[in-house]
Formats: structure tokens, sequence, C-alpha cells
């Protein structure tokens, strides 16, 4: 006879420190659990047979392969700390536009990814993402929006292409074509994005502040100068990037005056061999750039370049901010294309540029808080982007002061 013994209740799911950065986002979302400032978006298109089936099953196959999409952010003694739980419900809305007139198209699918992209995550309990799957006779997007905890910039892009693969795989009936995990990540529960813990030092554990996150985002577009600014990156003997940026602090200084500029840039915490892996890496570098007094753009160039070369700054909070996103590939159906709208946005930043590389050109938008800036001094702003950077591009030994003024 066997003794029957009553069933054991699931162990826990393990956890483990927040990062410096991780812990940074956390305090900011605590102090204000409405705002969408640390929500990350991104769209893939798939084939258009791609229906709801076949999307659940990919979504759920990607996060049974990273923990980073089975994370939570509870509270242990007072402490934020990371969860990974072995599985984590699906959070999939699914909307068919086919009945839907075609003019009546564009508003609709603003305002559903709007509401994907801004509404609040549970950080405690999880899952801190979700996908709006939007679907014609010919078309199948996938809008996912996920909070910084657990995804940054470029684990973005890695779970967009995974997922394109393997929606498509499923539908051509072939194995997903992924690449193979660290080993130490794939048989062990630990967080994947913590590994950054052995080498960061430990953080300071401010309590949540209540900070006016309140802005608004003003985007357009830079056609025909990509080409410019590749051969600008030649020339000076650095790259695309800090080409941009170097442009961005010629602008900051046009407008205050200031030779002394602090810029936060997004900087990747990922040792080589998790390059693969979903998580919260990217932690924001400050760098000090001075402008150079009656120097050139070369000057200034080269200004950037050093400032991007040395270590990190020992520096204040960042209230300005560059981010050279990568391309984002094809967007929602019937997006909004960059224009004079402002539209709202909370944002970490008093003043943050986002550029992406589109075609031959740049596509970017300016966030800023509403507290400090208004929304014709942000036009006029862009208005003189348009103008300053093509001229920065166009003489790179031209005096700075010679760049045009603010209009």
């Amino acid at each position: 006879m066997r003794e029957r013994t009553a069933p054991s209740s699931p162990a826990p799911a393990p956890t483990a420190p927040l990062s410096a950065a991780q812990h940074a986002l956390w305090a900011a979302s605590a102090g204000q659990p409405d705002s969408p400032a640390h929500h990350l978006t991104a769209d893939v298109r798939l084939p258009p047979e791609a229906d709801e089936p076949a999307v659940r099953a990919a979504l759920a196959a990607l996060a049974a392969r990273h923990g980073a999409l089975r994370t939570a952010v509870p509270l242990r003694d007072g402490t934020p700390v990371q969860q990974v739980h072995p599985r984590l419900p699906i959070q999939l809305r699914v909307v068919e536009l086919g009945m839907i007139p075609e003019r009546d198209r564009p508003g609709l699918v603003e305002r559903l990814a709007d509401h994907t992209a801004r509404h609040p995550f549970d950080l405690a309990t999880g899952p801190l993402w979700r996908a709006l799957l939007l679907r014609t006779p010919t078309r199948s997007h996938v809008h996912l929006a996920a909070h910084q905890l657990v995804l940054d910039d470029r684990s973005a892009a890695v779970l967009r292409a995974e997922l394109l693969e393997t929606v498509t795989a499923a539908l051509t009936g072939r194995p997903a074509r992924l690449p193979e995990l660290p080993r130490r990540c794939a048989d062990s529960a630990e967080p994947e994005h913590t590994a950054q813990e052995h080498t960061a030092q430990e953080a300071p554990r401010p309590g949540p502040a209540a900070v006016d996150l309140r802005g608004a985002r003003r985007e357009f577009a830079l056609p025909g100068l990509a080409v410019d600014v590749r051969r600008t990156a030649r020339r000076a003997r650095t790259t695309p990037d800090l080409v941009l940026l170097a442009g961005f602090a010629a602008l900051l200084h046009r407008w205050g005056g200031g030779t002394d500029l602090l810029i936060g840039v997004p900087a990747d915490g990922r040792p080589p061999e998790l390059r693969g892996l979903v998580g919260c890496f990217t932690t924001t570098r400050p760098l000090r750039v001075r402008i150079p007094a009656d120097g050139s753009v070369l000057h200034l160039l080269e200004e950037v370049r050093s400032a991007a070369a040395a270590p990190p700054a020992d520096a204040p909070p960042v209230r300005l901010a560059f981010a050279p996103a990568p391309p984002t590939g094809p967007g929602l159906p019937h997006r909004r294309q960059p224009g004079p709208q402002h539209r709202d946005a909370a944002t970490r930043f008093d003043l943050a540029l986002t550029l992406a590389e589109r075609g031959n050109g740049y596509h970017g938008h300016l966030a800023y808080r509403t507290a400090h800036l208004a929304p014709p001094t942000v036009d006029r702003m862009v208005q003189h982007w348009q103008l300053l950077l093509p001229a920065l591009l166009a003489d790179p030994a031209r005096p700075l002061r010679d760049l045009p003024a603010p209009p």
C-alpha cells in the first residue's frame, strides 16, 4: 500500500536584485505609476496570413525563451526585486480591420496603438509587456509595448527579428532559426538581464520622487541627409551618430549660448556573449561636450569624439538627451507621418532628441517637458534644426558662430 501525500505548493519564483539602471527606472516609475515615460514600443510587419493562433504561439515561445518576458518587479522587505516566473499570461489584443472603411482606419490604428503604448503596467505582478495584432485581408502587424525594466532599444530589435522569424517558420512548417542562447542563461532561472550586476557598483536606492513628467513630442523629417552625414563622419574620423550628436550640441549652443553641455546618450551595458538576449541593459551615459570658443564645426566634431572616448562623466543628473535610434523597419499601416502636430508624451528629460535613419534621410522627434517649453518654441527649434544641420554638413570648416541663428 502506497502512502499518499498532499500535493506541495509550487516553489516561489526566484528573485534577483535590480541593476543600477533598473532601480533608477523603478524609482521613477513608482513615483509616477500612470506615466508611460518608461515604455518602449516596436512595430513588426508579419506575413498577411499570420493570424491570432500563430502570433499567440510565437509570443509564448519567445516568452519561454527570454526570462525578461516572464519578469515582474515586486517588493521584498520594502526593496524592489526582479522575479522570473515559470510563465506569465500572454497579453495579446487582436483587432480585425477588414470591415472598417479604409478612410476610418488611420485614426483607429493611431488610437489603438497609443492605448497599447500608454496603458500602465503592474510592476509587481507583470507581465511587463503586451502586444496588439492588427489585421486586414492583406496585412498583419504587431505593435509591441514594454516597460524599460525588461526591454531596451537593442532588445526590441532582437524581439522584432525573433518574432518575425518564429511566425514565418510556423507558417511555412519549418523550425525557427534562432541563435543559441548562452548556456548559463538558458539553463538557469536567473534573469539574464541582471548579468551586468557582476560588474556594476551598488546603486543608491532613493525612494520614489514625484516628478512632473508631462510633456509632448514634435515629430519631423530630415530628407536627403544620410549621405552627407556619412561623408562628414569619414572626414572627421568619427561615426555618423557622433556627427548628429555634434549637430544637436550646436543647436543647444546657438539657442542658449552655453559652452559646457551635459548630454545623456544611451550606452549598452551588456557583455558580448549576451548580445542576443532580451532585457534591460541600456543606461544613460552623460557626455560633457565643451563648445570650442571661436572654433569650427570640425573642432566641435573633435570635441564630441573625445568626449565619447573619455571615461563616463561624474556629473549631476542629465536634463538633455540624444538617442540615435536604429531603423525600426516598416511601421504600422496608416501611421501618421512626421508633421507639425505635438503629441502628448511623458519624458524623462527636459529636452530629448531621437533620430532614426530612414531611406536617404532621417525621421526624428523632440520630446520636451511642457513645464519648460511651449509648442511654438519647439516648432522654432525644429525649423532651426532643419536649417542648421544641412549648413553644418555642407562646410565642416565653417566657424560655429556662422551657422544659422535661431529664427
